[in-house]
C-alpha cells in the first residue's frame, strides 16, 4: 500500500468507524480537505478511486463515493458529483439537507468547538468511551453504540474483563451472559462462558457439575447454597424467594413460621426469641388482636335446602386471649355478616379460652338456600363492636343443588389434533341447559374462533374435576386446553364470558403468541390495537374463573374484568407468560380489572406478564390477596409494572375508572421480580407514570416486594392506609422512558396526602419522587 493509499485508509478507517475520542481531545479529522489535498476518494480496501470517474456531468444529482454516484444520506451527503460525506461523522453535523452537513435542531452547521446534538449546538462534549448503548453521555443524552470491550449489563455500563462475574459476562460491547443460566457452563473466563472443571462449554445435551460434564441435570431451583443438587454435589448459590434454614432448606414467604422468617435467601430467623410474630418476612411485634387461616372442610356442592356440617380452623397469632364473654367470635363474610347459609356468627363456648399460639377448630352446622346456583362462603374472626381482625378462610364458592353434568362428546375425538374444534365446543355450550356443567374432556383443541359463553350461565370446566382438585398447570396436563390457531384472529379475547352467573374452572386458555407472531393480529398489536391479542375476557357479575390457566397471550391481557363487575371470584389461577415486553405493542397485562365491586382476586401464581402484572382501575369491597408474583431474568419477560391500584382516565368514549379502593384490602401478596430486577414498580399505587388521576382509598398492608427496580411507589393518592410492607433490595436505577431514573425502597409523589401510616411498625420512611410522565423499564432501553 502506497503511503497516499495508506493514510487515506486511516482517514475512511476512522470515519466510518466514527472514532469520537480523539476529537473529544481535539483531534479533529478534516475529512474534506485531505481529500482534496489527496485528490481521491477511498474505497473499502484502501485503493484510491479517481474522481473522473464520478463527476458533475455524470452524477448530477448525488455525490460520489467509491466511483459511484449514491443517493444522500446522513453517511452520504453531497451534490453534482462531488465526494460523499458523513455528516455524522464530525461533531457539528449530523444529517444532510439538500446536499450539506447541518445540525438538525439548530439548522445549520455549528460553530466550530461546539457539537451537535439533538436540542442544538452545544458546548457540552459527550463522552461515550469505554460506554454502552444507552449509558448517560454526559450532556442530557444517551450514548447510541457500544464502545466496550467488555460486555454491558443492564444498567450500560461496561464490565472489563478484569471485573467480570459469572453472571456478567462477555466481549465487545454485547450484552452480558450469565454463564449460571446455562446447563453447559457455570464461570466466566475472560469473557468467554466455560465449565471451570474442563475449562470449556460442555457438549451439547450435558451439564457443567463441580467434577465435569455430566448427562444428570443439576437442580438448584429454590434451594439454598448447600443443598443437594441431584447431581452428586451441592448447590453454591443460593436461589429462594423465602429464606433457608438450618438444612439448606428454602422456606417460602408464604410457608413461613414464627420459627422460620425471612426474605431472599436469608438465614432464617425465630421470632419468638421476643414478642415477635413472622409476618410477611419480617419480624414483627404482635397485634392485640390478629388470626391465621389454617384449613376448612365444605363440600363442594350440597342439595337444596340441605343441613350439613363445616369446619373452619384458625390460630390465634395476637396478645388477646379469645374468649366468649370478651365477644369473640367468627363472623360471615362476602358479604360481611350475610346469613346466606343460615347464621352470619359462630360462638364461643362459655368455657373456652383461645391463647395466643393455639387453634381453633369451628365445627358448625349451615344450611343451604333453596334456590339452586353458586353461593360463596368466606368466614373471619371479630370481637363483636370492635373490629374484623386476621386472615379470611377460603373463598369458596359452593354450588347448592342437583348437579347437571354435559359432557362434550363431540369434541373428544377432536382433543389433540390439528383440527378446528371450535364450533364443536360452541355447540356443546350453547346446547347445554342453564346452571349446568359442561364438561369438556382433557387434552389440546386447536380453535379458529373464539368460545362464547352468552346466551345463558353454565359451568365451564374439564371433564371430571371439582373444585377442591388441584387446579392446572402450564403444561396442561390433564386438563382442557384452548390454543388459538395461527389464523385465530377475533377481537377481545379466545374465550369470552359474557353471561352473569357463569364459571369457568380447571380450563387451560393458550394465546399462542409465538405461533402467531407473523399474523395480522400481531400487526394489529403492534399499532396499539390490543383487542386481537386477549386470551380471556369476562363481562359479567357474579361469575368465577378458578384454578384454570390463561398463559401466552399475544398482547393486551392474560384476563379482562372489563366494566364495573360485581362478585366477581378469581382464585387459585395461573397467570403466565402474556406479551412480550421488548416488542412495541406487544406487552401484556397478567390479569386486568377495570372497576370491581365486592369482589375476590386471590391466590393466584401470575408470572412473567409484560406490560402489569397485576392492574387495578378501581375495586371496592374487594380482597386483592395472597397473590404471588415472580419473573425470570430474560428482560423480554419483563413488566412495567408487579402490581398497580390506580385508575384508567376517561378517554373519548368515557370509559375512564373510578379509581375507588374504598373498604378493599390489599395483603399478603408476595412479589419478587427475580436476581435480574425484571420489575418496573413492584407495588404502585397511583397513576402518574402514565397520566394523572384520582386513586383513593382503601388498606394495603403486608405486602412483600422483593427485587424490584422501585419497590413501593405511592403518587397522587390521598386517603389510603398503608402500613407493614417489606420493601427488600431494590435497583439503584431504572432504564425508564424518561432516561436512566434512580430508584428506592419506598416512594412518594408530592401530590399524595392524607395517607395514614399511624400503623405501621417498621417506621418506614418514604423517600420524595417524580414519575410524572416517566414509565419505568423501559421496552426499548
Amino acid at each position: 500500500m502506497s503511503t497516499f493509499e495508506k493514510a487515506a485508509f486511516d482517514v475512511d478507517w476512522a470515519v466510518r468507524h466514527r472514532i469520537r475520542r480523539n476529537r473529544f481531545a481535539g483531534g479533529m479529522i478534516l475529512v474534506g480537505g485531505l481529500l482534496s489535498t489527496l485528490g481521491i476518494w477511498v474505497g473499502c480496501g484502501g485503493g484510491g478511486h479517481h474522481a473522473e470517474t464520478c463527476g458533475p456531468d455524470t452524477c448530477a444529482q448525488g455525490c460520489c463515493r467509491d466511483g459511484e454516484c449514491t443517493s444522500s444520506s446522513d453517511q452520504t451527503c453531497g451534490v453534482s458529483g462531488q465526494a460523499c460525506q458523513d455528516c455524522t461523522a464530525i461533531d457539528e453535523t449530523d444529517t444532510c439537507d439538500q446536499g450539506a452537513c447541518i445540525c438538525r435542531a439548530a439548522g445549520q452547521s455549528c460553530d466550530p468547538g461546539e457539537i451537535c446534538l439533538a436540542t442544538g449546538c452545544s458546548n457540552c462534549h459527550p463522552d461515550c468511551a469505554d460506554k454502552c448503548v444507552g449509558a448517560d453521555d454526559g450532556c442530557n443524552g444517551t450514548c447510541q453504540i457500544n464502545d466496550c470491550a467488555g460486555c454491558c449489563n443492564d444498567q450500560h455500563q461496561c464490565v472489563s474483563s478484569a471485573n467480570q462475574t459469572a453472571s456478567q459476562c462477555g466481549t465487545g460491547g454485547e450484552s452480558c451472559a450469565d454463564c449460571t443460566s446455562s446447563d453447559r457452563t457455570d464461570v466466566c473466563n475472560q469473557g468467554t462462558c466455560v465449565c471451570q472443571a474442563t475449562g470449556q462449554s460442555c457438549p451439547s445435551g450435558q451439564n457443567c457439575t463441580q467434577t465435569g460434564c455430566s448427562n444428570c441435570h443439576p437442580d438448584c431451583s429454590e434451594k439454598c447454597a448447600g443443598a443437594n443438587d441431584g447431581c452428586g454435589g451441592s448447590c453454591q448459590d443460593s436461589d429462594c424467594s423465602g429464606c433457608c434454614d438450618a438444612n439448606a432448606q428454602c422456606v417460602a414467604v408464604a410457608q413461613q413460621s414464627d420459627a422460620a422468617c425471612g426474605l431472599s435467601a436469608e438465614t432464617c430467623r425465630d421470632c419468638r426469641t421476643g414478642d415477635w410474630s413472622c409476618n410477611a418476612g419480617r419480624c414483627l411485634s404482635v397485634r392485640d388482636r390478629d388470626a391465621a387461616f389454617l384449613s376448612e372442610v365444605v363440600p363442594a356442592s350440597v342439595s337444596l335446602g340441605g343441613q350439613f356440617q363445616v369446619t373452619v380452623t384458625m390460630r390465634n397469632v395476637g396478645r388477646d386471649t379469645w374468649t366468649a364473654a370478651d365477644q369473640y367470635r367468627l363472623g360471615a363474610q362476602r358479604p360481611q355478616d350475610n346469613a346466606t347459609w343460615g347464621l352470619s356468627r359462630v360462638e364461643l363456648s362459655a368455657a373456652e379460652s383461645i391463647a395466643t399460639g393455639q387453634d381453633k377448630t369451628f365445627s358448625f352446622s349451615v344450611t343451604a338456600p333453596s334456590s339452586p346456583g353458586f353461593y360463596d362462603f368466606e368466614w373471619r374472626m371479630l370481637k363483636e363492636g370492635v373490629a374484623w381482625f386476621g386472615q379470611r378462610s377460603e373463598p369458596l364458592r359452593i354450588y347448592v343443588g342437583t348437579e347437571q353434568v354435559e359432557v362434550c362428546e363431540a369434541a373428544r375425538a377432536l382433543a389433540n389434533q390439528q383440527t378446528d374444534a371450535s364450533s364443536t365446543i360452541q355447540a356443546c355450550i350453547d346446547a347445554a341447559p342453564a346452571g349446568a356443567f359442561v364438561e369438556l374432556p382433557a387434552g389440546r383443541y386447536q380453535l379458529d374462533h373464539q368460545i362464547l359463553i352468552a346466551s345463558h350461565p353454565v359451568t365451564f370446566r374439564t371433564e371430571q374435576t371439582t373444585l377442591f382438585d388441584p387446579p392446572c398447570d402450564t403444561s396442561g396436563t390433564g386438563c382442557a386446553v384452548l390454543v388459538a390457531s395461527a389464523s385465530f384472529a377475533d377481537t377481545l379475547g379466545v374465550l369470552r364470558v359474557l353471561q352473569n352467573g357463569a364459571a369457568l374452572d380447571h380450563i387451560v386458555v393458550d394465546g399462542n403468541k409465538s405461533g402467531r407472531s407473523q399474523t395480522a393480529s400481531a400487526q394489529h398489536c403492534a399499532s396499539y390495537d390490543n383487542q386481537y391479542g386477549y386470551n380471556i375476557q369476562m363481562v359479567c357479575d357474579d361469575c368465577s374463573l378458578t384454578n384454570s390457566v390463561t398463559q401466552n397471550a399475544l398482547c393486551g391481557t392474560g384476563c379482562e374484568v372489563s366494566g364495573v363487575r360485581h362478585n366477581v371470584l378469581v382464585w387459585r389461577n395461573t397467570i403466565a407468560s402474556n406479551g412480550v415486553h421488548d416488542h412495541e405493542g406487544m406487552w401484556s397485562d397478567g390479569l386486568t380489572v377495570h372497576d370491581g365491586r365486592q369482589s375476590v382476586f386471590c391466590e393466584n401464581r401470575i408470572m412473567d406478564n409484560t406490560d402489569v402484572d397485576l392492574i387495578f382501575g378501581g375495586c371496592v369491597d374487594c380482597e386483592i390477596r395472597d397473590n404471588v408474583l415472580s419473573h425470570s431474568t430474560a428482560f423480554a419477560s419483563s413488566s412495567f409494572a408487579a402490581v398497580m391500584l390506580h385508575a384508567w382516565p376517561d378517554g373519548n368514549g368515557g370509559n375512564g375508572t373510578s379509581g375507588d379502593y374504598t373498604g378493599t384490602d390489599t395483603v399478603g401478596n408476595i412479589i419478587d421480580c427475580g436476581t435480574q430486577h425484571r420489575c418496573g414498580i413492584g407495588l404502585y399505587l397511583g397513576s402518574d407514570a402514565w397520566y394523572i388521576t384520582d386513586v383513593h382509598s382503601g388498606t394495603v398492608f403486608g405486602n412483600v416486594v422483593d427485587r424490584a427496580q422501585q419497590g413501593l411507589l405511592i403518587d397522587d393518592v390521598h386517603d389510603m392506609i398503608v402500613f407493614d410492607n417489606v420493601v427488600a433490595h431494590p435497583a439503584q436505577t431504572s432504564t425508564a422512558s424518561c432516561g436512566t431514573k434512580a430508584t428506592n425502597a419506598y416512594g412518594i409523589g408530592t401530590r399524595s396526602h392524607n395517607v395514614d401510616f399511624s400503623q405501621d411498625r417498621f417506621g418506614t420512611q418514604y423517600t420524595s419522587v417524580d414519575w410524572d410522565g416517566c414509565i419505568p423499564n423501559w421496552w426499548n432501553p
